[in-house]
């Protein structure tokens, strides 16, 4: 149904157009007749003031001529019925100074006396409106030699002219009522004429709609304009009887498909569990295959980290073996010597040294290869350990560095740490170590591909009880259309080629849920690339910013 709000009325619309034209037509004829009417006062103004301007310059000349001020004076005098004019001035030219000076002056009673206006002769040569007066300057001239001999100034009240333009506009506004009146009249009278027939039309159609007389047709409203909505109604009703026959129809049908679509609704119903069973099955194989994945991406880090420890113990061993071999050869000697009384202080002293000598290198290889043990072990158990403990960052990452170095060294790139020397915090050591190496073995798998010598920079810190690691690399960059879902499992630029899309994926899940941290990415297409990490930890001790 229509918003009644929204509708307009007829009656008010058809009253309200005949006005509004009406005061409309009219207010423009009064502004357009007054204005042209007030044009008309102002040049009518300015003949008049040139006119009896030029008069008393006339009638000036003799008087002014023969200095007579009682003839100007008089004659002066004389136009006093003329009510417009407020002030004259009569000046006279002194031969002598060849000056204007005052001569006379005549002042309408009413107004006040104006001051000589020697000094505004000259601007006044034209008629000149100044507030509601006209002044003008005419010069007076002998008539026989055409010489200048004095001046006339006249200043008109304009308002006697306006009071014209003032009886003008009551008129028209009394006018503007009359005809008012008499357009509402006629809207009143056009309004009976038009909306008789059109109400009476529509009470008919509510009739019908009303008692749903619908086969039935509504008579022709008597307007030729309302003439084609009568034959639209009339073919509407036709089209609704034909409807509701149809409709009925159709609810029969209705009737007859619902009593056979309940065992359709079960059996298809059972056949959408089975589906989502299904689904939900797979998503469960494919939650635990990548589960597995991401566990053997753990081992295959660790074991790589076990061969290259492996092969770095084995070479301070070997030269511990090495040399303790040739000391036992150099035993036998002495021992063979000693036997056969043919040991002399030259092979006793030269056995010394060598003996001293290899001692030395065993020693200095065997704490190598403690050294080695001990910071393997370390790592180790920080990859399987979920608990919290003090962790001295810088030693930290050195050691998880160390660890890597049999795959790093292999290369020319260069990792710089920058890190408080003393920083310490209670954190799970586990997930950094995981964190730190395959963000690494990222760089020098992918961003570094195809480069010689690459640089990359971690830097950590700790302030507002977050500790901050930046991660940067002079590598290749990262696609857009790969940075937007980087840490997405299986996405990874090397397919086909070894390269599982888990790595990223990995350090993602420690960060955010491991240790409850965030991670981002920042990269351009041949500028490296950024990651910034940061998660909540328990400062101990050392260089904080906060």
């Amino acid at each position: 149904m229509a918003d009644n709000k929204s509708s307009v009325s007829l009656k008010s619309s058809i009253t309200i157009a005949l006005v509004v034209v009406s005061m409309i037509s009219l207010v423009f004829s009064v502004f357009s007749t007054t204005y042209y009417t007030e044009k008309k006062n102002d040049e009518e103004a300015v003949r008049f003031i040139k006119s009896i301007s030029e008069v008393i310059a006339f009638n000036s000349e003799i008087p002014l001529a023969f200095d007579q001020q009682a003839g100007i004076d008089e004659f002066l005098f004389t136009l006093q019925n003329i009510k417009s004019i407020s002030n004259i001035h009569i000046y006279r030219k002194n031969d002598l100074t060849d000056k204007v000076e005052f001569f006379t002056s005549y002042n309408q009673k009413s107004f006040p006396l104006v001051a000589p206006q020697i000094d505004r002769i000259e601007a006044l040569s034209l008629p000149t409106f100044t507030d509601n007066y006209l002044e003008f300057t005419q010069k007076i001239k002998d008539s026989i030699s055409n010489e200048n001999i004095g001046y006339v100034y006249v200043r008109m009240y304009k308002k006697s002219f306006e009071e014209n333009i003032k009886e003008l506009l009551q008129y028209n506004v009394l006018m503007a009522l009359i005809i008012g009146l008499v357009a509402y009249s006629i809207s009143q009278y056009i309004r009976s004429r038009v909306l008789t027939p059109i109400n009476r039309f529509v009470h008919e159609i509510q009739e019908l709609t009303f008692n749903k007389h619908f086969n039935s047709k509504v008579t022709s409203p008597g307007l030729s304009e309302l003439q084609p909505l009568s034959d639209s109604v009339n073919a509407m009703l036709l089209k609704i009887t034909k409807q509701i026959k149809q409709f009925e129809d159709a609810e029969s049908e209705i009737k007859e498909l619902n009593s056979n679509l309940e065992g359709k609704v079960v059996s298809r119903t059972q056949a959408l569990r089975d589906s989502n069973q299904e689904l939900l099955d797979a998503l469960e194989q494919v939650h635990q295959y990548q589960s597995q994945v991401i566990q053997s991406e753990k081992m295959a880090s660790l074991g790589q980290m076990v061969a290259g420890v492996a092969h770095e113990v084995n070479t301070p061993i070997g030269l511990g073996v090495t040399a303790s071999t040739m000391l036992s050869d150099k035993i036998d000697e002495i021992q063979d010597a000693l036997d056969n009384q043919s040991l002399s202080a030259k092979k006793l002293k030269s056995f010394l040294v060598d003996g001293k000598e290899n001692t030395q290198i065993i020693f200095r290889n065997l704490n190598r290869a403690a050294d080695l043990i001990s910071s393997f072990k370390q790592v180790a158990v920080d990859q399987s350990a979920d608990s919290e403990r003090s962790v001295q960052l810088k030693s930290f990452v050195d050691e998880v560095l160390l660890s890597l170095m049999p795959t790093i060294k292999k290369s020319h790139h260069t990792i710089n740490v920058h890190c408080d020397a003393e920083l310490e915090i209670k954190t799970k050591p586990g997930p950094i170590n995981q964190v730190i190496i395959n963000m690494i073995m990222n760089s020098y798998i992918h961003a570094f591909d195809g480069i010689e010598a690459g640089i990359i920079d971690i830097e950590i810190s700790f302030r507002n009880g977050l500790c901050h690691m930046c991660f940067q690399d002079n590598g290749k960059g990262i696609e857009e259309k790969i940075k937007q879902k980087i840490f997405d499992p299986f996405v990874t630029t090397r397919r086909g080629e070894g390269g599982s899309g888990l790595g990223l994926h990995l350090v993602y899940n420690l960060v955010t849920q491991a240790l409850g941290g965030s991670i981002s990415v920042e990269s351009e297409l041949g500028k490296g690339a950024r990651f910034n990490l940061s998660f909540p930890a328990t400062y101990v001790k050392g260089g904080r910013d906060d």
